[in-house]
C-alpha cells in the first residue's frame, strides 16, 4: 500500500503560516519603452504603486518589463540588461516596503560575474529582495539573447503563501509547473510577452499564444494563477520587426475558478497602448482543494522515463506521419447488459464513410459494454478475462470496420481485478492491453492499479492508453509523451468530477476552440503533443463532450473538435500523425526542450529522505538529493 497520510502531513507543514484572511492581487499589463530601460523604471515604480495603493498584495507584471523584447541580438540588448537584484529589484523594493506588499517581475538579466543573460523573474517583498527564477523554457527568439535558467523551479515562502514563479513559453513543458507544486507553491506568478495568433495569416500556425495556455497550470495543480501579459506592441526599427502582444491577463482561484480576465487586444494594437491593472482576492482557503488532495494519488515509483533523457534522435519515435480518420462513439451505457450497449455502438456508427486513404481509429467509452461498475459487487459481475466476450465483441467490430478498436472492460486476472482498456488490430487481433494506473471513486473499493504506460506500434503510428481519472495526472500523459507516443486514445466516463471545461479566452485563437472542450483533454493533447481522441459516455449524468484533442489548437489549421454534451453520437474526425515541420511546437522540440536534470524529485518515493528534504529545503537546490540513493 502507497504512503497517503505522511504525504498528506508534509504537504500541509509546507503551507506554513500564512495570512488566513483573503487577500488582493493583481496582474498588471505594463508596456515598457524599447530601448528605454532608465524610463521604464519609473513607470514600472508607479504602476505598482497604483495597484499596491488599491490594496493589492501580490502584484505581476510580464516577463522582460524594463526593457521590451524583441531586440536584434545579444549586442543590440546588452545595454538594457539589468543585474538581480540590481537597480530595478532596488527601486520596486521601497514600494513594497512602503506597503507590505510583493512583486514578480520579469527582467533581462546580466549575470555579473559570467557575462551570461537570463530571461528572469525576481521576487521583491516587504523586506527586500526575495529571490529570482531564471527561464528554463526558451523559445526560438529567447536564444537569440538568454542561456536556459540555472536555478529550478525556486518555491519562495510570503506572508500570503508559498509562490513560484513562471514565464512565457515555460508554459509548454506541464513539468515546470507540477514541480513547484508538488514542492509545495500555492501561488504561481505567470509573467509573459506573448504575441497573438493573426487569424488565417499565412504562417500563423508558427505563433504561439502561451498565455492563451494558462488554465492548465490551475486545473491540474490546484494552485493560484495570476497571469499577465503586454497589451500592445512593439517595433524594433533595425530589423522591421513589429510583434502584437495580446493582453488577456487573468486571475484564477486555487480550486480552478477563473476571477478575472482582461480583454484581449486588437490584432494592430497600438504601441502607446496603456497599462492595465486587473484584480481579484485569492482565499487562502481554498489552497486545500480537490487537485491538491489529488497529490497524495500520485504514483512516482511508475514515473520514472520522465527523469530519462532522451536524445534528439530517439529510435523509438516515429519518422512517417500516418493519415487517420478516426470516429469517438458516445452513449448513455446500460448497465450490465452487454448486447444493449453494442446495439447502440453498431447503431451510432452505422455505415461509415471513411476517408480514403486514412488508417481507421474507432474510441469507445470506459467500460464500454457494461457501465461503470457502481461498487465492487457490480464490477465482481462484471469482471471478464482478457479474451472474454466483451473483447470477443471488439475484435468482431475491428474485424468489420476494418478499424482499429480502443476499448475498456473490467479485468479479472486470478484474484484480482483491473480497470483495463484493450487496443484490437484491423485484423480482429488483441495488440496490447493498458490498466488503469490511477483509480477514481468506486473503483478503489475492488480495483487493482495497473503500473506501468504501454506505447504499441500499430499501422496508423505508435498508440498510449489512458483511462478516465489518469487525466488528473499530468505524469500519465507525459509518460506515453516520452515514450513517443503519436496518439493517445481516452475512454473515460466523465460527468464532471475533475476538471471543468476550458475557459481561457478564445479571443487569442484564430478559430474558436468548441464551447464544451474539457480542458485537461485538451491539456494532454498539447503538453503531449500527441493526438488525443477521447471518448465519454453521455446522459444520466455524464457530460459528453467526446472529441479530437489537437497538438496546435492556436492556429486556424487545427482547432479541437467535440461531440455534444447531450446526445448520442459517433464524431468522425480526421487528422495526420504529428506536427507540420513549419509549426511552432512538435512532440521532437518537446522532447529536445525538457530538463530531465530538473524533473528528478517527481520520481522520488515521496516517503523517501531524498523528496522529503528536497520539498523542505528553500528554493531549489539540486544538490540536497545528491546525497541519496533512489530506492525502487
Amino acid at each position: 500500500m502507497r504512503t497517503i497520510l505522511p504525504v498528506l502531513a508534509v504537504l500541509l507543514a509546507l503551507s506554513g503560516p500564512v495570512e488566513a484572511a483573503p487577500f488582493k492581487v493583481a496582474a498588471v499589463e505594463f508596456n515598457p519603452q524599447f530601448f528605454e530601460f532608465e524610463r521604464n523604471i519609473p513607470r514600472i515604480c508607479a504602476i505598482i504603486e497604483e495597484a499596491a495603493q488599491g490594496g493589492a498584495k501580490i502584484i505581476v507584471l510580464p516577463e522582460t518589463a524594463t526593457s521590451g523584447y524583441i531586440y536584434k541580438d545579444r549586442r543590440q540588448f546588452d545595454p538594457f540588461l539589468d543585474s538581480v537584484p540590481g537597480k530595478t529589484t532596488d527601486a520596486i523594493a521601497a514600494l513594497t516596503k512602503k506597503y507590505g506588499c510583493y512583486v514578480t517581475i520579469g527582467i533581462a538579466e546580466i549575470d555579473r560575474a559570467t557575462g551570461l543573460a537570463y530571461n528572469t523573474g525576481a521576487l521583491i517583498g516587504p523586506e527586500g529582495y526575495v529571490g529570482k527564477y531564471r527561464k528554463v523554457g526558451l523559445n526560438p527568439d529567447d536564444q537569440l539573447w538568454f542561456t536556459p535558467g540555472n536555478l529550478g523551479y525556486p518555491v519562495f515562502d510570503t506572508k500570503y503563501g508559498k509562490l513560484a514563479m513562471e514565464i512565457c513559453y515555460d508554459d509548454t513543458y506541464w513539468e515546470i509547473a507540477r514541480t513547484a507544486a508538488v514542492k509545495g507553491a500555492q501561488i504561481i506568478c505567470f509573467m509573459s510577452s506573448s504575441d497573438r495568433a493573426l487569424p488565417r495569416e499565412p504562417g500563423s500556425w508558427a505563433n504561439h499564444s502561451t498565455i492563451s495556455a494558462v488554465q492548465e497550470i490551475n486545473a491540474w495543480n490546484g494552485v493560484a494563477l495570476i497571469a499577465t501579459d503586454r497589451n500592445n506592441s512593439e517595433s524594433n526599427p533595425t530589423t522591421g520587426l513589429t510583434v502584437y502582444y495580446g493582453g488577456i491577463a487573468s486571475i484564477w482561484s486555487p480550486t480552478g475558478k477563473k476571477l478575472a480576465q482582461a480583454p484581449a487586444t486588437k490584432p494592430d494594437v497600438s504601441p502607446a497602448a496603456p497599462p492595465r491593472i486587473l484584480t481579484a482576492e485569492i482565499d487562502p482557503a481554498e489552497f486545500r482543494n480537490p487537485a491538491r488532495d489529488s497529490f497524495a494519488e500520485r504514483r512516482p515509483a511508475i514515473y520514472g522515463d520522465l527523469a530519462f533523457y532522451r536524445a534528439p534522435f530517439d529510435p523509438k519515435a516515429s519518422t512517417t506521419r500516418h493519415a487517420v480518420a478516426a470516429a469517438a462513439v458516445q452513449f448513455t451505457p446500460v448497465a450490465g447488459d452487454r448486447e444493449a450497449n453494442v446495439a447502440k455502438i453498431n447503431r451510432l456508427l452505422g455505415t461509415p464513410a471513411w476517408a480514403e486513404g486514412a488508417g481507421r481509429l474507432i474510441v469507445l467509452p470506459e467500460y464500454s459494454l457494461t457501465g461503470p461498475p457502481a461498487d465492487a459487487a457490480a464490477a465482481a459481475k462484471f469482471a471478464e478475462p482478457i479474451d472474454g466476450p466483451s473483447v470477443q465483441i471488439f475484435s468482431t467490430l475491428a474485424n468489420q470496420m476494418a478499424a482499429h478498436v480502443v476499448g475498456s472492460i473490467v479485468e479479472k486476472s486470478g484474484a484480482s481485478l483491473y480497470p483495463t482498456a484493450v487496443l484490437i488490430g484491423p485484423d480482429g487481433k488483441l495488440l496490447g492491453t493498458y490498466r488503469k494506473t490511477h483509480l477514481e471513486g468506486a473503483e478503489k473499493s475492488w480495483a487493482t492499479a495497473g503500473d506501468t504506460f504501454p506505447v504499441y506500434d500499430t499501422a496508423i503510428g505508435r498508440i498510449g492508453l489512458l483511462l478516465g481519472g489518469d487525466a488528473r495526472f499530468p505524469e500519465a500523459s507525459g509518460m506515453l509523451s516520452v515514450r513517443r507516443a503519436d496518439i493517445i486514445a481516452l475512454p473515460t466516463a466523465w460527468s464532471g468530477q475533475y476538471g471543468g471545461r476550458l475557459q481561457i479566452s478564445p479571443d487569442l485563437f484564430a478559430e474558436r476552440y468548441p464551447a464544451n472542450t474539457m480542458s485537461l483533454w485538451y491539456a494532454i493533447a498539447k503538453t503531449a503533443q500527441a493526438y488525443t481522441v477521447v471518448a465519454n459516455a453521455v446522459g444520466n449524468g455524464f457530460l459528453g463532450g467526446s472529441g479530437l484533442f489537437t497538438l496546435n489548437p492556436v492556429d486556424a489549421k487545427n482547432p479541437p473538435v467535440t461531440a455534444s454534451s447531450d446526445r448520442e453520437e459517433a464524431l468522425f474526425v480526421r487528422f495526420t500523425t504529428l506536427a507540420e515541420p513549419d509549426w511552432w511546437m512538435s512532440q521532437q522540440a518537446l522532447i529536445t526542450g525538457r530538463r530531465v536534470d530538473l524533473l528528478a524529485p517527481l520520481t522520488f518515493p515521496v516517503d523517501s529522505a531524498a523528496f522529503q528534504t528536497w520539498q523542505s529545503s528553500p528554493g531549489f537546490d539540486l544538490s540536497v538529493w545528491a546525497p541519496f540513493r533512489q530506492a525502487r
